[in-house]
């Protein structure tokens, strides 16, 4: 039965294999908290505090109102910037459902008359409704995470760039893997934030822009899960990470699980051979 145990464990551990890339972010024009890794922009008129923990980067927006009036996001006319590209933090999607019933004529002639047929049709789907407006009271703050970034691609970054560095763990011996360093000329992603905002009196709109730059400054590419390494332990504001499954992982989730399955059955048939020479 030992037996056994041992070979389900190795399918459990051989089937995920992956590799990670923990990425940490810095800022050319916004402060960093360095307890919470958080970014925060802020002048008389409003706070914005920026959070991207997570996988893929959610990007969350705080924005607290500091005025004595409200104050509004026209997210339409706010993006995220990679580039020369820019998305619309503006949309979200809403499903649908739709029933259809009814009777159609029948292309041949019946005794008294064209035949019907009776149908029943379901439709489901998304569609797009724009959120183009927030509105923010006054002395008060609202979140949003209007997207992720877009998946990077880590395996465009040359080897030479990397050094080995050790990863400390949370509660267990720490890992090797490799690290790079970057500023924002070399960064292997730089991206920017722009948001406009308006109040509004007397029926006239007062508009203004802001914009925070980003971009990566380091880069640790391991197989160890980031969720368990110490860096990660307050959830930092300026980390995220992003996981692919490895080549030999896919390979042993194909052939190598139904080689171990195999070893398996056949550990257990040999011990329930001896258990009976016993009896």
């Amino acid at each position: 039965m030992r037996k056994l145990f041992l070979f389900l464990t190795a399918i459990v551990s051989f089937s995920s294999c992956s590799r990670y890339y923990v990425s940490t972010l810095e800022s050319s024009n916004t402060i960093k908290n360095e307890a919470t890794g958080e970014f925060k922009f802020e002048n008389d008129t409003l706070a914005i505090t920026y959070n991207f923990h997570g996988v893929n980067a959610p990007i969350s927006i705080e924005l607290y109102n500091k005025l004595n009036e409200p104050l509004y996001v026209n997210w339409q006319k706010s993006a995220l910037i990679k580039g020369d590209r820019a998305t619309s933090y503006s949309g979200k999607q809403i499903t649908f459902n739709a029933e259809l019933s009814g009777s159609s004529l029948g292309g041949f002639e019946l005794i008294n008359g064209l035949e019907t047929t009776d149908y029943d049709a379901k439709i489901s789907g998304a569609a797009t409704l724009p959120e183009e407006i927030s509105f923010i009271p006054p002395r008060s703050r609202i979140t949003k995470i209007p997207l992720k970034l877009a998946q990077i691609d880590y395996k465009a970054i040359s080897d030479t760039l990397y050094q080995r560095s050790y990863i400390p763990l949370a509660g267990q011996p720490g890992v090797w893997g490799k690290e790079a360093s970057f500023n924002s000329q070399n960064s292997p992603l730089n991206f920017k934030s722009y948001l406009t905002l308006y109040t509004q009196k007397e029926n006239k709109q007062q508009n203004f822009s802001l914009r925070q730059d980003f971009y990566i400054s380091n880069l640790v590419k391991t197989g160890a899960n980031p969720k368990v390494m110490t860096v990660m332990e307050r959830k930092p504001g300026n980390i995220f990470y992003y996981s692919e499954t490895t080549g030999y992982g896919k390979a042993m989730n194909g052939v190598g699980i139904g080689a171990l399955a195999a070893g398996a059955a056949a550990a257990d048939l040999s011990l329930n051979k001896n258990e009976k020479k016993g009896n």
